[in-house]
């Protein structure tokens, strides 16, 4: 089975799991491993850069 995925428009295999789910809801939209990955990696990044503590004045 091939999907599509939906940023890069590039053909892929989706693991079994990914299949089975494709074909019981063809109208699921899936990426390939290297648009999650990319993604994966900048949402880390940018949750981690929230949790670092910023500084501010204190209101007096």
């Amino acid at each position: 089975m091939k999907a599509s995925c939906i940023l890069c428009d590039c053909t892929f295999s989706p693991d079994p799991k990914q299949a089975k789910k494709l074909r019981k809801h063809p109208h699921r939209i899936f990426l390939c491993p290297e648009c999650h990955q990319r993604i994966r990696e900048r949402t880390l990044a940018r949750k981690s850069a929230e949790k670092q503590p910023s500084i501010r004045k204190e209101r007096h």
